[in-house]
């Protein structure tokens, strides 16, 4: 009995797949039998047989295993515990192997369910859409390059651990207390965005992560009205003198700002490297230092930090991740260098003509490059430091 893929909603994908995870799930391989026809038949379609040895189970289980592969690695390491892909969290339950999951990440099994749900979403989606199964689409093919809501080539979702149903958090820098008749909330000419500085970056950033995961909750904050509310990725922006939340990082960090009149950045265990902004002789702003930082929480939160010494180079940081087709291919490069994994990118963006240049790492090598294991301390991978005259 044939069945066309296109027959088969997420939705409905995604209810034979709730029932699939209950019980031992992939750990007992006979169970993908009980999936339905127009399921079975999506799937196999996908796995073509290597040989005419390959049962139907072992293709489906193997169709399944290629989807959850597919998953960005925080929504992977829910998806692979839900159904039983994993031995350190291999039990009969699913509640127990949620159980087993929350205790190594040290987060409460609540937390974990509310992942793993999302990671559920986003696995009937992949199955639905097929385009991550069936592998690049042919040239000139009109298939879509990735899940819809996502940025082309996925390099985006990876790097800021963004899917389509995602929770992102973005705070951003604040503004000195100099106008409290517009930031308090009592007064009648209150605006709430009126306290906000890098509102340049901050609107840059909500406006391209709406058009990249339009089915992703994004919201932002003032710090001080932040609470943690354990979003699937945080995106804090400014530096530490202008944002709280940034500062609350500082300890976990080898650098350090040095806010204005004379702003700078410091890594005092690398080489005691200092990097300044760049002034013309007539006192115009010619270049900020832009800083990238992404951490990895054992929780699954990924952790962008986008700062500079100035609000120039908190807009660079944004644009060298979302600009364009440069944004992927910078965010590419740097995940190639620390898949997935904690980094520290320095870098300069350039003002020309009252135009902030997006900076192109795969042209321009950063000005400084630190990766590190969850386990380690940073080191020191790229140092191109002496090519700047900022120093």
């Amino acid at each position: 009995m044939a069945f066309s893929p296109a027959r088969v909603s997420p939705e409905d994908i995604r209810a034979e797949l709730l029932r699939l995870r209950q019980g031992p799930a992939l750990g007992h391989p006979g169970a993908v039998t009980a999936l339905s026809d127009p399921l079975r038949a999506l799937l196999l379609v996908r796995t073509p047989p290597l040989s005419n040895a390959v049962s139907e189970t072992t293709r489906l289980v193997a169709a399944l295993r290629r989807a959850i592969d597919a998953l960005t690695p925080h929504e992977r390491r829910y998806a692979a515990a839900d159904f039983n892909l994993l031995g350190e969290h291999s039990w009969p339950s699913l509640t127990e192997r949620q159980e087993s999951l929350a205790r190594v990440l040290g987060c409460s099994a609540k937390t974990v369910r509310r992942h793993a749900g999302q990671a559920l979403d986003t696995l009937a989606l992949l199955i639905a859409d097929g385009s991550y199964l069936a592998g690049p689409p042919p040239p000139g093919s009109d298939a879509p390059a990735s899940v819809a809501g996502t940025a082309p080539g996925d390099g985006t979702s990876r790097f800021f651990g963004i899917t389509a149903t995602s929770r992102v958090d973005v705070i951003c820098s604040a503004l000195p207390a100099a106008d409290p008749a517009r930031q308090r909330p009592s007064e009648p000419l209150y605006a709430r965005y009126a306290g906000f500085a890098d509102l340049d970056a901050l609107f840059y950033v909500r406006v391209h992560f709406a058009q990249y995961f339009p089915a992703a909750t994004i919201r932002d904050f003032h710090p001080g009205e932040y609470y943690n509310a354990e979003p699937d990725s945080l995106i804090v922006l400014g530096a530490p003198e202008r944002n709280t939340a940034f500062a609350e990082f500082g300890p976990h960090l080898p650098y350090r700002f040095t806010p204005p009149p004379d702003p700078a950045i410091t890594f005092p265990g690398h080489g005691q490297v200092r990097l300044t902004p760049l002034w013309a002789p007539e006192g115009e702003l010619v270049a900020d230092l832009t800083v990238i930082t992404r951490l990895t929480l054992s929780q699954g939160t990924t952790v962008i930090l986008l700062g500079g010494c100035l609000t120039l180079g908190v807009l660079g940081a944004a644009k060298c991740l979302l600009n364009g087709e440069r944004g992927p291919r910078n965010t590419a490069y740097l995940d190639d260098l620390a898949p997935g994994g904690d980094l520290i990118a320095v870098t300069a963006t350039r003002k020309v003509g009252g135009i902030t240049d997006t900076p192109d790492l795969t042209a321009v090598e950063p000005l400084l490059l630190l990766t590190r294991d969850t386990a380690d301390g940073f080191t020191t991978r790229l140092d191109n430091t002496a090519h700047y005259t900022g120093r």
